[in-house]
């Protein structure tokens, strides 16, 4: 096991102002074992189901400087909140030791969240500003995973003007990692005014799907299934709309009631295994409510992973009606499986015998009931189109 106290400083529950061994119903913040000055760390092993993780990097942020100190009151309302469950189990592992240069942070989140992983514990990470998602990222570099990586903003943060690593080009360098071991990116709730042609362009050119706001809320329960396939699940607070989250910047986006269903979604998924909140300025807040709709959304998400179903279908097909839809295109046929567990629908994607082992938890793609009526009438549906181009192109 490897020493990750070097990377992290402990909680100064002075500083977020929550107060220990006073009488009053018992809170998350009474529940959780908590990596405190002068207590022993909390335990990592299998036992464990999520590990709260603080990131106060704002270092490379270009008009976003305070984020950093938004994991301290994200954890004072959380703290405040009621437990759902007693059979979950949480730590919180305190702060990332920020290093001399941004670049270090990453490298100590990417030790740190690799760890967690290793243990089967979700990280629930809280930034800073986005680009610790390179961090996380490392992380799953460093355990050899290829992963499917969802970005939930406003706008996208492509732009590659500049060598140095920021808040607004950090996806860009994610994408040209290497090694590369990111399959798939999903970026949803863009807004048109904040985006670039340019980089729906390069979304298209790199097979990568993405919804605009207007699509999201047309249709929330759509979004459960791009969600559902995701391992690592990236929010910036932009996403979210003024009136509901005041340190916000912009008067659309998100209600809070939205992203908390889509925070849900991800923790009903069996495939998901870490979350980032960031983007959150306290400075710029209003009565702390953009930090309690985060605390909000961490609880949400927990009520999703209380929910979990364990029915991936790459694991275990025998608990899946199985059908097939027959296409024009010669030897190729439709798989659509339906758990008998939740009635959700995946869809097996034809994947060259070589990279099945490869790709395991990728050619089976989450979809809707309406993909495999669709496919009944002879169209194809979109994202069995983008995974086929994906994996046999």
């Amino acid at each position: 096991m490897t020493d990750i106290t070097k990377y992290l400083t402990p909680i100064d529950l002075e500083r977020v102002g929550f107060m220990l061994d006073v009488d009053r119903f018992e809170t998350w913040g009474d529940k959780i074992d908590m990596y405190l000055e002068g207590k022993s760390f909390p335990k990592i092993d299998n036992s464990i189901d999520m590990a709260i993780l603080g990131v106060g990097e704002d270092r490379a942020s270009v008009d976003n400087q305070g984020c950093g100190f938004a994991p301290d009151r994200i954890r004072f309302c959380f703290y405040s909140l009621m437990p759902q469950d007693e059979n979950i189990k949480i730590i919180d592992i305190g702060n990332i030791r920020l290093g001399q240069k941004v670049e270090d942070t990453y490298f100590a989140i990417g030790e740190v969240v690799g760890e967690l992983l290793q243990h089967g514990i979700i990280p629930i990470v809280l930034g800073g500003s986005n680009d610790v998602a390179i961090g996380v990222y490392q992380a799953y570099v460093n355990v050899a995973q290829i992963i499917n990586l969802m970005n939930v903003d406003s706008s996208f943060d492509l732009i590659d003007e500049q060598e140095k690593i920021s808040d607004k080009n950090f996806v860009h360098k994610l994408l040209c990692n290497e090694p590369n071991y990111l399959f798939d990116y999903t970026h949803i709730a863009y807004q048109s005014y904040f985006v670039d042609k340019k980089a729906l362009e390069l979304m298209d050119n790199l097979r990568f799907e993405y919804k605009r706001l207007g699509a999201v809320q047309n249709k929330l329960e759509a979004v459960e299934p791009l969600v559902r396939d995701v391992d690592m699940l990236l929010v910036d607070i932009d996403a979210i709309r003024a009136s509901d989250s005041p340190a916000s910047f912009s008067p659309h986006g998100l209600y809070g009631e939205e992203f908390c269903k889509i925070v849900n979604y991800a923790g009903m998924s069996d495939k998901l295994t870490s979350l980032c909140l960031t983007g959150l300025n306290p400075i710029k807040d209003i009565g702390e409510r953009s930090a309690q709709l985060l605390a909000h959304s961490i609880y949400y998400f927990i009520e999703g992973y209380l929910w979990r179903k364990k029915d991936f279908p790459y694991k275990d097909k025998e608990n899946y009606y199985k059908f097939y839809v027959q296409t024009e295109q010669e030897n190729v046929d439709m798989v659509f499986y339906q758990s008998k567990k939740s009635s959700r629908w995946w869809m097996e994607i034809p994947c060259p015998q070589e990279s099945k082992h490869k790709y395991l938890r990728h050619y089976i793609v989450p979809c809707l009931h309406e993909d495999y009526l669709s496919a009944m009438r002879g169209e194809v549906p979109i994202r069995w189109l983008l995974a086929y181009n994906k994996m046999n192109l």
